[in-house]
């Protein structure tokens, strides 16, 4: 358990105690055992469907990005977190139903309602790990859109002449960019060769 995650975890019991002992909360319509129970479902099916639509955004852009290892350091870093919450949202389910199973029982506790106290940080801890999925997401995003971006040309520090050669590129239909592609790769090898035929012909 990372230093993160407890003191997440020791925030939310903290302030459920803190809300438990203070605040009556019967007959609330929010912290209620089927209210509750209803929302961490739905955010545990939610969290998958993201897993596995992330899955899904990653393997498609992954061949159009340069540099393949910052995006998998970053892509399995996010996906990591996002998978690390869906089991966090599935152990809130299990606290929820032990709890539901155990209800005789932790009704005799006296002076203190532990069922309020187990739905409030069921309820709290849950908000937290759908703010760091957005989050998550979020971080994602934006270095996909960084990756992704065109370079600007004053980057590459593009002569006018090349500046004119990308213009007029861009105003091609796709039959001669293609003509003009494989052009430029038949010149590149040319090129390579001619050059490998100079290294020989120097020793």
């Amino acid at each position: 358990m990372t230093i993160k995650v407890f003191v997440k975890l020791l925030l939310c019991i903290l302030v459920s105690t803190i809300l438990s002992w203070f605040f009556p909360y019967t007959g609330s319509k929010v912290i209620d055992y089927y209210v509750i129970i209803n929302i961490v479902i739905t955010l545990f099916s939610v969290s998958l469907a993201i897993v596995a639509l992330m899955i899904t955004i990653l393997d498609k852009y992954k061949e159009k990005v340069t540099d393949q290892k910052s995006w998998a350091r970053e892509s399995t870093h996010v996906l990591r977190e996002i998978c690390e919450n869906t089991l966090g949202l599935l152990f809130i389910i299990i606290i929820l139903a032990t709890a539901s199973i155990l209800e005789p029982v932790i009704s005799r506790i006296p002076k203190f309602n532990v069922m309020t106290l187990i739905l409030l940080f069921s309820f709290i801890l849950s908000l937290f790990i759908m703010f760091d999925i957005t989050y998550s997401i979020y971080k994602l995003v934006i270095h996909l859109k960084d990756l992704l971006a065109p370079v600007d040309n004053r980057k590459l520090n593009l002569s006018q002449n090349e500046t004119y050669l990308v213009e007029a590129y861009r105003f091609l239909d796709e039959n001669h960019k293609k003509e003009l592609e494989s052009l430029i790769r038949t010149i590149s090898l040319k090129q390579q060769i001619d050059s490998e035929k100079q290294d020989s012909g120097a020793l």
